[in-house]
C-alpha cells in the first residue's frame, strides 16, 4: 500500500509539473530553446560542411536565394546568440552569417550560406547537431552522363533513418522529436523525397494532353492523347493478343484514348472514347499478363490488363486503324520511326518511360504563373511561350509534381506560394528549376488531403486543376511547408505556423500521457478563463500532445477524440456526449411542436399596397406553420393569414419587408440619322456642217462627187444637213431647270457652206438630310417596355393558289429592359429600330424596299447619365466619264471629247441613351 501510494504521488507530481508546463504557455517554449553553441566550417576535399552544434535535436527548414546565391537554414525555437556574427568560409562557401530573430509568438535562430555559384548542397541532422554540406564539383558531376534508371522501385524509406535532402528541392524539410513515454528518442529529419518512386508517363507534345477529370488513389500514372481525325472510329471490330502485344482493331481512326497505370494489383487500363463494342476478349497464354478484360460503357470502351507481378515496361501506339499497346521488352525494339515523326527509345530496363527523340527544340519559356483558389481545391495556371511535353508524379495521395521538359523558369517565378491563408485545401505550391538535368521545370502541390489532378492544354498554356476529398478547410490545422529552391524567404517562419482564422484561443503547449478527461478540462478551463461543466457520463483517458495551438482549436480536437460535444451559454462551455447532446435537442423540438400544437390560432388581416396578394400568398406560406392557412381576398389586395400569434408576426415582418415600391426607370432616347450627298458632273456638245452644192457656190465642178455634205449625226437621225441637231460629240450632263446650266455657241458662214455648233453644260447638287426621333418610355424594374411608330407596306404575292397579301413592318421602336443595381446604376437590355421605306428603291410590283437600322445590346449606365449604344457609319462615293475613244486621250484637247461624273453619299446613324430612376428616393426611404 505504501509503495502504491508512493506510486501515486509520484504520479500526481509530474502531472501537476505538466499543468504548470501547460498554463505557461509559450513561457514553456522559451525555457525549452535550443541553444547554439558552436559554428565550423571545415574542408572536405572539393567541398565544405558548415556544422552547427546546438543543446537538443534540431528542427529546420531550409531555402535557397539567388542573386547572389545563398543557403538560407532556419532552425525553430533556436538561440543563436552564441554563434551570431560573421564567420570566414571555405572552398565553395565564401562566408557564413548566423542571426537571431525573436519576438513573442517565436523564436529563430537563422544561418545564412554564402556561396560562391550555384552548387549542389545536403542539409541533415546528426544528433545535436546540423550538418550543411556544400559540394564544390557539381558543375563536372552535371556533365558526367547519368546512369540508365533500373526497373528495380526505389526502396522505402524508413521512418529511423534520417533522410538526405538532395540538390532538387523537397516540399518539406523539417524534423521533429517522437511522441514517446518519459524517455525522449533522438529526433529524425523527415525529408519529403523530390523523385517519386513510381512510373510517370510523359505526353508527346503533338497530342492534347490530359489526365481523367477524376483519378482513383491507387493511380500511378496516366496517360492522354486526343487529336482531330478524317474518319473517326465507331466500333471496335478486333481484340487479339500475341507476343506480348495487344492489337485493338477498329473500323476507323481512334480520337481519344486514355491510358492509366494502376496499382494494389498492378494493372493497366486503356478507355477508348466514342466507339463501341463488337469483340470479345482474346485468352491469354503470355507470363507477362494474367488476363484481358473488356467492358463497355456509355461513351467508352475500357480494356483492363491484369498483370503478373510488377508492371512491365509498356507503350501504347496508335496504328492504321487501332490500337497497340507493347508490353515487356518488346518496348526498346520498336522499329526507327519515320524522319517526320519523334523517334520514342525506352531503355530496356526502364519502366514506363516514352520519350520522344528528336533534334533539340528550342527551351519553352514558362511566361507566369499563377493560381486560382475555391473551396475544393484550385487551379494552377501556367502560361507558355509553346507547346511543351509535361507529366504528373504522385509521390503519395497528398502531393502532386508537375514536371514540364525542355522548358525555362525564370528567377522571379522560381518561388514557394503559401496557400494556407485562403480558404482552400491547397497549402503549398512551390515551382523551380531542377539543378543538374538541363531544361526541367517541377511544379510541386502538397495539401490536407487525397489530390484529384487533371492537365489540359489552353491558348497559351497549360491549366492543372487540383481536387481535395475528404477534407474540410476549416477544420485543417495547417503545417510548415517549403521547397528546397526558391527565390524569397516564406513570412511564417517568424511568424509561426498559420492557423486558421475561426480559433482565436490563446496558443499553448500540451503533453500528457493517459491523462484523465476531466482533469485535463480542467487545464484548459484554466487557460481559456471559461466555466466548464463536465457531465456525469464523460469519463476516459487521452494521450495528447500539441505545440504551440490555440486552446479552443485543442479543445475541439479532444472532444472530437472522445466522441464528446459542447454547449455554450455565454462564459458557461456545457461538455456532453454527442448522443446525450441530440437525444436533448430532439426532446426541445418535440417540446416546441406540442406547445405550437396546443396554442390557440389567431386571424391577421394583412395589406398588400405595392405587390399581388396572390403571388405575395405563396411566400407567407412558407413561416406557418402545419396547421396555419393563408388566404387572400382579391378585391382589396389584402392577406388573411390564421396561424399562432408567432407565425402571423413572423408573416406580417415578411410582408412588409417584401411589399416595397417598384422602382420605374425613364428611358429617354435620342435617334439622330444624317444623310449628306454631293454630285458634280461637266459635259459638251459640239458638231456643224459643211456644203459644198451649187446653192452655196462652192459646187465641186466634178461630175461625182458634184455636191459634198458633212454633218454631226450623234443628234440621232438619218445622216444628212437637214439633221438637228448636228452634233459630232454629243456628251451633255442633266443639266435642265432647277438644276445646273449650259451655254451654247453657233459659228457658220456668209453663204452657209459651214457651220459650228458647241454647247457646254454643267451641274453641282449637295443636300444634307438630317432626321432626329426620340422615343420615350417609362417601365418598373426588371420589365420589358417597348414603344414604336410607324406604317405596315402591303407587298403582293402570286401563287397557284392565288394572289396573298402580306404586311411588312416599318417602324421606329425601342424596346428596354431595365434592371436597377444596389449602387444606383442601370442595367438595360436594348433593342433600338429605326426602319424606314425607301421610294429610291422599289420591287417588280413598285412596294419600296425597307432600310433597316437597328441596334440590339446591353450596357451599364450611372442615374441620369447618357450612352452612345449605336454608331453607323455608312459612305459612298463614285466616279464616271463618258468619252470619245483614241480623242478624248489628247492633252487638253481631250477635254472637248468627254463628260465627267462625280457623287460622294454619306449616312451617320447615332443613338442616346439616358435612363432615369423616377422614385428614387422613395424607394430609398422604403429600404
Amino acid at each position: 500500500m505504501l509503495e502504491e501510494s508512493a506510486v501515486t504521488r509520484g504520479k500526481l507530481m509530474s502531472m501537476v509539473a505538466a499543468l504548470v508546463v501547460a498554463i505557461v504557455g509559450v513561457g514553456a517554449e522559451a525555457a525549452e530553446l535550443n541553444t547554439l553553441r558552436d559554428l565550423k566550417v571545415v574542408q572536405t576535399g572539393s567541398g565544405t560542411q558548415v556544422v552547427v552544434t546546438g543543446t537538443r535535436a534540431p528542427t529546420f527548414t531550409v531555402f535557397r536565394l539567388s542573386g547572389p546565391e545563398r543557403l538560407v537554414v532556419d532552425l525553430s525555437s533556436a538561440d543563436a546568440t552564441g554563434i551570431k556574427g560573421l564567420h570566414n568560409g571555405s572552398g565553395p562557401v565564401s562566408g557564413v552569417v548566423a542571426s537571431q530573430f525573436s519576438d513573442e509568438r517565436a523564436s529563430v535562430g537563422r544561418v545564412l550560406v554564402a556561396l560562391h555559384q550555384a552548387a549542389q548542397y545536403d542539409v541533415r541532422a546528426e544528433g545535436n547537431k546540423v550538418v550543411i554540406s556544400v559540394d564544390g564539383a557539381a558543375a563536372q558531376a552535371e556533365a558526367k552522363p547519368a546512369p540508365a534508371p533500373k526497373a528495380e522501385p526505389a526502396p522505402e524509406v524508413k521512418p529511423a533513418a534520417p533522410a538526405v535532402a538532395k540538390a532538387e528541392p523537397a516540399p518539406k524539410v523539417e524534423s521533429a522529436p517522437k511522441v514517446e513515454s518519459a524517455p525522449k528518442a533522438e529526433p529524425t529529419p523527415v525529408v519529403a523525397e523530390a523523385e517519386p518512386r513510381k512510373k510517370p508517363v510523359e505526353q508527346p507534345a503533338p497530342a492534347v494532353a490530359s489526365a481523367p477529370a477524376q483519378l482513383p488513389e491507387n493511380v500511378v500514372a496516366a496517360e492522354a492523347d486526343e487529336r482531330e481525325v478524317a474518319h473517326p472510329a465507331r466500333r471496335i471490330t478486333a481484340v487479339s493478343f500475341n507476343r506480348d502485344t495487344l492489337n485493338i482493331r477498329t473500323d476507323g481512326e481512334v480520337a481519344r484514348y486514355e491510358v492509366l497505370e494502376l496499382a494494389d494489383p498492378p494493372r493497366l487500363a486503356v478507355d477508348v472514347y466514342g466507339v463501341g463494342l463488337s469483340a470479345r476478349a482474346p485468352r491469354v497464354r503470355s507470363g507477362l499478363l494474367k488476363d484481358v478484360r473488356v467492358g463497355a460503357h456509355s461513351d467508352k470502351v475500357r480494356l483492363v490488363l491484369d498483370v503478373r507481378g510488377e508492371m512491365p515496361g509498356y507503350r501504347v501506339d496508335r496504328s492504321g486503324r487501332g490500337l497497340e499497346v507493347v508490353l515487356g521488352g518488346k518496348v526498346a525494339r520498336k522499329p526507327a520511326a519515320p524522319s517526320d515523326t519523334p523517334e520514342k527509345v525506352v531503355a530496356e530496363n526502364e519502366p514506363l518511360r516514352s520519350t520522344p527523340v528528336s533534334a533539340q527544340p528550342a527551351a519553352v519559356d514558362v511566361k507566369d504563373l499563377t493560381f486560382d483558389e475555391n473551396d475544393t481545391g484550385g487551379r494552377v495556371n501556367l502560361k507558355l511561350s509553346g507547346a511543351v511535353v509535361w507529366k504528373v508524379e504522385r509521390p503519395d495521395p497528398r502531393s502532386a509534381v508537375l514536371s514540364l521538359e525542355n522548358a525555362k523558369l525564370p528567377r522571379r517565378l522560381e518561388r514557394s506560394l503559401d496557400t494556407s491563408a485562403l480558404e482552400t485545401p491547397v497549402k503549398m505550391i512551390s515551382a523551380f528549376a531542377v539543378p543538374g538535368e538541363g531544361n526541367r521545370v517541377r511544379v510541386v502541390v502538397a495539401a490536407d488531403g487525397a489530390i484529384e489532378e487533371n492537365v489540359s492544354q489552353v491558348a497559351g498554356g497549360l491549366s492543372w486543376r487540383l481536387s481535395v476529398k475528404g477534407v474540410k478547410t476549416e477544420q485543417v490545422a495547417v503545417t510548415q511547408r517549403t521547397a528546397g529552391f526558391t527565390a524569397e524567404a516564406p513570412t511564417y517562419v517568424s511568424e509561426g505556423a498559420p492557423q486558421q482564422a475561426r480559433y482565436r484561443g490563446k496558443k499553448v503547449s500540451f503533453e500528457f500521457k493517459d491523462i484523465d478527461i476531466q482533469n485535463l478540462l480542467r487545464v484548459i478551463a484554466e487557460i481559456s478563463k471559461k466555466n466548464i461543466v463536465v457531465a456525469d457520463d464523460v469519463s476516459g483517458k487521452v494521450t495528447i500532445r500539441l505545440r504551440n495551438v490555440p486552446w479552443d482549436q485543442a479543445l475541439d480536437l479532444v472532444l472530437r477524440t472522445k466522441g464528446l460535444g459542447k454547449e455554450e451559454f455565454g462564459n458557461i462551455v456545457r461538455v456532453a456526449p454527442l448522443k446525450t447532446l441530440e437525444e436533448e435537442a430532439k426532446l426541445r423540438q418535440e417540446r416546441k411542436k406540442s406547445l405550437v400544437a396546443q396554442e390557440e390560432l389567431l386571424v391577421s388581416l394583412i395589406p398588400v399596397n405595392y405587390a399581388v396578394a396572390n403571388e405575395m400568398s405563396t411566400r407567407v406560406k412558407d413561416v406557418l406553420s402545419e396547421r396555419g392557412t393563408v388566404t387572400v381576398d382579391t378585391r382589396t389586395n389584402v392577406l388573411i393569414v390564421k396561424d399562432v400569434r408567432a407565425n402571423t408576426e413572423k408573416a406580417r415582418a415578411l410582408v412588409r419587408n417584401l411589399d416595397t415600391q417598384t422602382p420605374q426607370v425613364l428611358i429617354e432616347s435620342r435617334i439622330v440619322e444624317a444623310n449628306t450627298s454631293f454630285s458634280r458632273e461637266l459635259g459638251v456638245q459640239w458638231g456643224g456642217q459643211a456644203l459644198a452644192t451649187p446653192a452655196t457656190g462652192n459646187a465641186t465642178g466634178l461630175i461625182f462627187p458634184n455636191t459634198v455634205a458633212v454633218s454631226g449625226a450623234s443628234g440621232g437621225g438619218a445622216t444628212g444637213v437637214s439633221d438637228d441637231p448636228n452634233f459630232a460629240v454629243n456628251l451633255p450632263v442633266g443639266a435642265g431647270q432647277g438644276l445646273g446650266g449650259a451655254l451654247g455657241f453657233v459659228f457658220g458662214s456668209a453663204g452657209g457652206a459651214l457651220a459650228l455648233n458647241l454647247r457646254i453644260s454643267a451641274a453641282e447638287a449637295e443636300g444634307v438630310l438630317k432626321t432626329i426621333s426620340a422615343p420615350k418610355v417609362t417601365t418598373l424594374d426588371n420589365n420589358t417596355a417597348r414603344i414604336s411608330q410607324g406604317l405596315s407596306i402591303p407587298f403582293s404575292q402570286v401563287s397557284a393558289a392565288g394572289a396573298n397579301t402580306t404586311f411588312v413592318e416599318a417602324r421606329l421602336s425601342l424596346e428596354v429592359t431595365p434592371h436597377i443595381t444596389q449602387d444606383g446604376s442601370i442595367l438595360m437590355t436594348i433593342n433600338a429600330q429605326n426602319n424606314q421605306p425607301d421610294p429610291a428603291n422599289t420591287g417588280a410590283n413598285g412596294q419600296p424596299a425597307i432600310q433597316r437600322k437597328e441596334a440590339n445590346t446591353q450596357v451599364l449606365v450611372k442615374d441620369g447619365d447618357t450612352t452612345v449604344i449605336g454608331g453607323i457609319y455608312v459612305r459612298r462615293g463614285s466616279s464616271q466619264s463618258n468619252s470619245v475613244p483614241f480623242l478624248s486621250k489628247i492633252p487638253v484637247l481631250g477635254l472637248l471629247f468627254k463628260n465627267h461624273r462625280e457623287r460622294d453619299e454619306r449616312q451617320e446613324l447615332l443613338i442616346f441613351i439616358s435612363p432615369r430612376i423616377l422614385n428614387r428616393q422613395t424607394i430609398a426611404q422604403s429600404l
